[in-house]
């Protein structure tokens, strides 16, 4: 999308085919309270062909639902056992792991990351500040979001990222920030941090880490590998769920070296829900496996003043203002997102088998469906009505196409791939691999004019230059 170019100041990196047949309705694994109204916020999305395939989980002072939507393995909806890549929330078990060997006194909150890797290995620093643990788990590091002989453009991109190409890149880095003085996303930072822990404590990372924190909190269902259907239990390669891009077309598997810290794990709803269920117990002062650092974690690491309140981050997690715990992750074909809420011993999990972050404005529906204040479900233009967009437009000067196809809306230029507008709402619509809103505008006569295309906070008219528009779509 070399014509966005001019527009654009940063990208997003995540950590067409025939859509496929959707369920007319949710298949839940156990049935429970909440199932009519969770699915009258889901089935929009998957009539829409927004998402392939989707797992509800909720935890409720106890109660556990699971809700599938969409097609899944062998056609059916997905369920409670289904896998999914994880992405990002990854970040979540190296923290807890980072936690655990902070609480055993095996590495120090503060301690600079150089100590825990090999002797001659090179960690940069930025005005005489070295990069620290806490710092790596903050987003605090410097580092930029991705190591610079990382790819972002291969099916597979942290695939071949190795420790020799973490320790040459580490000896070659220039830091944006000094350590510590800024809070910037860093998928590197994250990767380093549970490279580096696991190094100190003698293993690689998906070793270390299935010893000290999946096996201790029986997650059976998460791995780093998928297993093919052998073993004890059997689990068969059958459970895992394909993903795809924001078009419904089939995305490649991501998997992890030096960098599996960041974003590698595959799991189930049923699993995320078990970690859930652990930290809201920790939260009450439990004393099993990895409460205390599960506790540890929890600890909201930001400085604020007296009186202030509002968003923090805890080590791995993010807190909202209402004091509700979460992480997002995506990859090529996935994204999900899990929460949950001291307060009312509630938690929420969503994954989804396609690369769309319009997937994290589901978890707070989910949340008013759990408070009894369910809210209209999303309201998505129906094909017809995608056709009032259709037509050229003049934006600074370039010839864009929006087209109609296939119940889905395009835009592209000449000699440029098309990419998909993903709906928002009646007129607004998203263009997902670089985070860009594109918002139709109309004349009185009902006919639209122009779009306008927002990048961050830049805004860039298009003025439609067809003069056959066709007529808005009747209701």
């Amino acid at each position: 999308m070399r014509w966005l170019f001019p527009f654009i100041t940063a990208g997003l990196v995540a950590c067409g085919s025939a859509p496929p047949k959707v369920a007319a309705k949710p298949l839940g694994d156990p049935k429970g309270a909440h199932e009519s109204a969770i699915a009258g916020q889901l089935q929009p999305y998957i009539e829409a062909q927004l998402l392939r395939g989707v797992v509800v989980g909720v935890y409720d002072a106890g109660k556990r639902e699971v809700y599938g939507f969409g097609t899944g393995p062998n056609g059916a909806p997905p369920n409670g056992d289904t896998l999914f890549e994880l992405g990002s929330i990854t970040k979540v078990y190296t923290a807890l792991m980072f936690a655990d060997a902070v609480q055993r006194k095996e590495v120090e909150l503060d301690q600079p990351v150089a100590d825990l890797l090999p002797t001659g290995a090179t960690v940069p620093g930025k005005d005489q500040r070295v990069i620290t643990l806490k710092e790596l788990a903050l987003h605090g590091s410097g580092l930029p979001r991705i190591p610079p002989s990382v790819n972002p453009n291969l099916a597979d991109p942290y695939a071949l990222y190795n420790a020799d190409a973490m320790y040459k890149d580490l000896a070659a880095a220039q830091l944006e920030t000094a350590p510590g003085v800024k809070v910037a996303y860093s998928n590197w930072g994250y990767g380093l941090l549970g490279f580096a822990v696991a190094h100190k404590l003698g293993g690689h990372y998906a070793e270390v880490l299935k010893r000290r924190v999946l096996d201790p909190l029986k997650l059976t269902s998460t791995y780093f590998l998928v297993p093919a259907e052998q073993g004890t239990p059997p689990v068969p390669t059958a459970n895992l769920q394909v993903g795809s891009n924001d078009d419904l077309a089939d995305a490649s598997a991501w998997h992890a070296d030096a960098l599996a810290g960041a974003g590698s794990l595959v799991s189930t709803a049923n699993d995320q829900l078990s970690l859930i269920e652990a930290e809201l117990d920790a939260d009450a002062g439990g004393k099993l496996p990895l409460r205390g650092a599960m506790r540890l974690t929890q600890e909201a690491q930001m400085e604020t003043q007296v009186g202030e309140t509002g968003p923090n981050a805890g080590l791995g997690w993010q807190i909202d203002a209402d004091g509700r715990y979460w992480h997002n992750g995506q990859t090529g074909g996935y994204h999900t997102f899990i929460t949950f809420d001291p307060k009312a011993r509630r938690g929420v999990v969503v994954l989804a088998a396609t690369a769309t972050t319009l997937v994290d404005a589901i978890p707070s529906r989910v949340y008013a469906v759990l408070d009894n204040q369910t809210p209209a479900p999303p309201k998505f233009p129906a094909p017809r009505d995608l056709i009032q967009f259709a037509g050229q437009y003049d934006l600074a000067g370039t010839k864009v196409s929006v087209v109609a196809d296939d119940k889905r809306l395009y835009i592209s230029a000449p000699n440029e791939p098309r990419a998909r507008l993903l709906p928002l709402s009646d007129h607004e619509f998203l263009i997902e691999a670089i985070q860009a809103a594109v918002v139709f505008e109309r004349e009185a006569d009902g006919k639209i004019s122009r779009f306008v295309l927002v990048v961050g906070q830049q805004q860039v008219n298009a003025t439609r230059v067809d003069p056959d528009a066709p007529a808005p779509a009747a209701n």
